[in-house]
């Protein structure tokens, strides 16, 4: 089948296709046939409308359809024969396809890019890790003590400042409607005029009470009034933070003593600070690569990533009470389109190395992170049943690439220099808030050096033809240009 190949960018591509005018009149024949039974013409039985009147009606859906199966037919071929692979579902930007003349379309798509990979190894890189003192470890303990606080009831004494209040309470606004609510809970603090009223309060205790607002309220519609109040106290409670020591321990699980829980609490923080050292740290380099390696993104895989930032933010929204319909999702995928370019670009970086380097990912390992995951979430199913399913879910794809990547860094890191800056409590947060500034309290993109190998065809469209400008020449691998 005749084809000519045009390329737009090193990512950007379009191709021409000629098909001869007997299978444009025979695909034209085959939508006919499957159309005609099925619409109702006034004065044809079914079946029975002449072409042209079903042509004078139906001719967009008949075109479409005929250059949606021509299309299918050649396109993939076409591209094969001219040495290129879509990653993309073709953009149809120029239909001519008339039923006994020869026919042509030209379809817009996206390939991988060409990396040119950087100089990955012996890379001198520094690891910036959270310094585990005795403040750090003096913290968190300070953190489990709060966490196993305890409300315990206040039967006898009066409601005091401090004290945790379970109210039924009636509000009548001046000039408004009488409004209920019921188990109310608030922490009664100094300086509040409606804590004060309940401060001596008992348990089943009802009390009638007006408080003026203020005039100066920033509520104008409440400002001044009085507004009168019928509290019922249900219930009482103080908040009793346990004492640090060896109790304390022994009720938190198996340590004998404070000092085993004071080590357990520094091994534990330790780990933790050098798994976020880890994942700063080949943040870092990615970012050195990437700088090293400029390459452009296909334009279908950057809308893909933005998706899925979009899918996870709508569930985000969602578990908060925020319907999606009131997202302005054009301005989201702006805000996000950078993090989705680097995520990308990271994929096509770290595939390349990994190709470069041969690394493959065993069924055995595989088969271990799976256990692991049955462990880590207490799984009592079958092995065998769960890998199924996460087979069949296309977990395990997903799994593969992210123990891919963790062998690529553990290559790199492998051979670079790696220095190590101890970060006191000042200096760890002064750099979170340095990368809260930079990421704009944006979640961190993700990479995955199993997942780009190309396209999903089935979810994927080439683009907005009219966006692209015709090419004034072929880039070649040398070639510079903007990114």
């Amino acid at each position: 089948m005749p084809s000519s190949l045009t390329h737009h960018s090193p990512t950007r591509k379009s191709i021409d296709v000629t098909v001869p005018a007997s299978e444009v009149s025979e695909e034209y024949g085959k939508v006919l046939a499957k159309i005609a039974p099925k619409v109702r013409i006034p004065g044809f039985r079914p079946g029975k409308a002449p072409k042209d009147v079903l042509m004078q009606r139906y001719e967009r859906e008949i075109l479409s359809e005929v250059a949606e199966n021509l299309v299918n037919r050649h396109f993939m071929q076409a591209a094969s024969s001219e040495g290129v692979f879509p990653i993309s579902r073709p953009a149809l930007e120029k239909v001519d396809l008339k039923e006994g003349e020869p026919g042509s379309f030209r379809a817009m798509f996206d390939v991988a890019p060409a990396v040119d990979l950087p100089d990955y190894k012996n890379l001198t890189v520094t690891k910036r890790k959270r310094a585990i003192d005795d403040e750090a470890v003096a913290e968190h303990l300070e953190s489990l003590r709060q966490q196993n606080a305890k409300f315990i009831p206040v039967d006898d004494a009066p409601a005091g400042l401090g004290h945790f209040a379970t109210l039924d309470i009636k509000v009548k606004p001046q000039g408004m409607k009488a409004m209920t609510y019921t188990d109310q809970v608030i922490q009664l603090a100094e300086g509040r005029p409606f804590d004060q009223e309940i401060v001596g309060m008992k348990v089943e205790e009802t009390r009638k009470f007006s408080i003026t607002i203020p005039a100066e309220d920033p509520n104008r519609a409440m400002a001044g009034k009085a507004v009168a109040y019928e509290a019922t106290l249900k219930d009482l409670r103080r908040r009793d933070i346990p004492e640090l020591g060896d109790e304390f321990a022994k009720d938190l699980g198996e340590h004998e003593s404070l000092e085993d829980l004071k080590a357990f609490v520094r091994k534990d923080l330790e780990e933790a600070s050098e798994r976020d050292a880890l994942t700063r740290l080949q943040s870092a380099v990615l970012d050195a690569l990437l700088e090293a390696a400029p390459f452009e993104v296909p334009a279908s895989m950057v809308s893909l990533q933005l998706d899925d930032y979009c899918q996870e933010f709508a569930e985000m929204a969602a578990r908060q009470g925020v319907d999606p319909k009131n997202i302005n999702w054009g301005a989201y995928r702006n805000s996000r389109k950078l993090d989705a370019e680097r995520a990308v670009r990271s994929g096509y970086l770290l595939q390349a190395i990994g190709n470069a380097e041969d690394i493959q990912v065993s069924d055995e390992e595989i088969d271990a992170e799976v256990r692991a995951i049955m462990d880590e979430h207490k799984i009592q199913q079958p092995f065998e049943a769960f890998r199924a399913n996460l087979e069949q879910r296309g977990a395990t794809t997903e799994i593969k690439g992210r123990v891919r990547t963790d062998k690529i860094f553990e290559l790199i890191l492998k051979t670079a220099t790696i220095q190590e800056e101890l970060l006191d409590k000042a200096a760890f947060a002064a750099q979170v808030e340095l990368e809260r500034r930079r990421e704009a309290g944006i979640p961190q993109a993700r990479y995955d050096a199993g997942g780009v190998e190309g396209g999903d065809l089935e979810h994927q469209e080439g683009g907005d033809p009219a966006a692209v400008k015709a090419a004034e020449h072929v880039h070649g691998p040398d070639c510079d240009h903007d990114h």
